[in-house]
């Protein structure tokens, strides 16, 4: 009997600590906070990037920098379209199988194609050099989010970079145009850039192309009508843009951007947007989403926060410019 209750007492001190263990382990956990137990989260982050350029390559690379930055653990599952347009819904609807727990998608092809493999689940797209959603039927409007899509775009005015070009020019009149025609972020930044050059009394001409091997014709084509040419943001053209800007060196041609990555291209001047910021702006907008759990619907379509005006010197001395030109005033010369 005695053996029995020497037991049943040794038992219950064996299981004391344990109970204790337990009870601490819970407290501990318990008093864990919300930053703690967020940076034991590990999300999946689906990349999808329509094709490789220094543009799109720097809007992705500023997102996933941002990540880490705010203490974002994310596992990152990137694929680049190469610019086929029906591998744009294989990654997506890869990405949508997979479950991820955010897709991000660079330019309006992969965007409009990360929409469709998702209308039907709860996961959240965000965008990121997408020129104008509302006309790309991306969202309803920019300030009304109807759907699991919102994110950042890069338009930029055009009136303010054609303002440049008179006072590059004397009697600059006619503005030249290379753009791929099966892009619809293309032919909306075009009509933008007829109705501001309009105001400013000037036309446009404009040639499009299929694929990059069109473009030395293009610009010989467009060589004898124009006094400048302005680049929009096409990714087929954008992947191309040292051959651009050489050839337009060659002619004689003044070149404009809106991107600021073009300067460093050859491009003479670029008034712009920088897609690495682009990607850091769209990277606090999965934070609202992820960590602080805000419906994305109630996050609206944001613009470019940052412009800045760069102008390639050897560009601008090959023609025939120099640095005291009122078009450069503020500007950052890169030697």
């Amino acid at each position: 009997m005695k053996l029995n209750i020497l037991k049943k007492i040794t038992a219950i001190g064996l299981c004391i600590p344990m109970i204790i263990t337990g009870c601490s382990n819970d407290k501990v956990e318990s008093n864990k906070s919300n930053d703690e137990k967020e940076s034991e989260i590990t999300y999946k982050i689906g990349i999808t990037e329509y094709m490789e350029h220094p543009s799109l390559d720097a809007a992705r690379e500023g997102f996933v920098d941002e990540m880490e930055k705010l203490g974002i653990n994310i596992e990152v599952d990137y694929v680049n379209a190469q610019g086929d347009t029906s591998n744009t819904q294989v990654i997506a609807e890869k990405f949508a199988k997979d479950k991820v727990d955010l897709i991000y998608s660079i330019a309006t092809l992969s965007t409009q194609a990360a929409k469709k493999a998702t209308e039907n689940t709860d996961i959240p797209v965000l965008f990121t050099a997408v020129t104008d959603p509302v006309y790309s039927q991306i969202v309803k409007a920019t300030d009304e989010i109807d759907a699991n899509v919102t994110g950042v775009t890069d338009k930029v005015e055009a009136k303010e970079i054609l303002k440049l070009a008179k006072d590059l020019k004397d009697g600059a009149k006619v503005v030249g145009i290379i753009y791929n025609t099966g892009e619809s972020n293309s032919e909306i930044q075009i009509e933008e850039v007829k109705a501001a050059a309009s105001e400013l009394y000037m036309t446009v001409e404009t040639v499009g192309i299929t694929s990059v091997n069109d473009i030395p014709q293009a610009m010989n084509t467009l060589a004898e009508k124009i006094d400048v040419l302005y680049m929009i943001s096409d990714n087929m053209v954008a992947s191309a843009i040292q051959l651009v800007s050489n050839l337009a060196i060659e002619k004689n041609i003044i070149t404009l951007s809106t991107i600021e990555s073009q300067a460093a291209d050859g491009v003479l001047i670029s008034n712009g947007l920088s897609y690495t910021e682009l990607g850091r702006q769209t990277a606090a907008m999965a934070k609202k989403i992820l960590v602080d759990k805000v419906d994305i619907k109630d996050i609206h379509v944001e613009s470019p926060t940052e412009l800045k005006k760069i102008v390639n010197s050897k560009t601008m001395e090959a023609l025939g410019l120099t640095k005291d030109n009122k078009a450069f005033e503020g500007a950052e010369f890169l030697e």
